[in-house]
């Protein structure tokens, strides 16, 4: 046996995860009803919020801005922040568990069509999590808010805000992406 195939990855299937995102939806509920906290929230963005307002101390003009004070008094941005915390701990369980953990700068489908410069890529990833952090604002949410949270509510809002990111993640992708393929990346 080769040294490819001795520890084969076990991706797991979309609709284990499926079950399990559902599970937690559902188990955020519970929690909040016993902790008579009705917004559920289910995102990351105040997460990102409530570690600014944390810092904005260290910054005389952004520590009277309204929005960081309203976030320091609100425990959605607690719980959202230990969300953040969550994420990076079970995204990496999960890539330990299912074998896929593979630490890499760029990533290959980058390389195979837009090349291996790392200042690129990071240039790339800079403008990309400006627009989207720029996209979270309009949309009142993150894509993690919107859809898992705002879906399970039925919100027009959320369903439209969730088509539109999906809609614009597959013009992105046929925009970087104009060459065919994908099998075979990294040869």
């Amino acid at each position: 046996m080769d040294e490819k195939n001795k520890n084969p990855k076990e991706e797991w299937h979309w609709f284990t995860g499926g079950i399990l995102v559902s599970l937690l939806s559902a188990a955020t509920y519970i929690i909040f009803e016993w902790l008579q906290y009705r917004n559920y929230p289910f995102g990351v963005t105040s997460g990102f919020g409530y570690i600014s307002s944390r810092l904005s101390r260290l910054f005389s003009g952004l520590s009277e801005s309204t929005y960081f004070k309203e976030l320091l008094g609100k425990p959605s941005g607690t719980v959202e922040f230990f969300i953040l915390v969550g994420l990076i701990i079970g995204g990496f369980t999960a890539s330990k568990l299912s074998r896929t953990y593979s630490p890499e700068n760029i990533p290959a489908v980058w390389i195979k069509f837009k090349g291996d410069s790392v200042i690129k890529r990071y240039i790339f990833v800079l403008i990309g999590s400006i627009l989207l952090g720029y996209g979270a604002g309009l949309a009142n949410g993150c894509t993690t808010g919107n859809i898992l949270q705002g879906w399970a509510h039925l919100s027009l809002g959320s369903i439209v805000a969730g088509a539109s990111f999906f809609a614009a993640g597959i013009i992105t992708a046929k925009i970087l992406y104009r060459e065919k393929g994908g099998q075979n990346v990294g040869s």
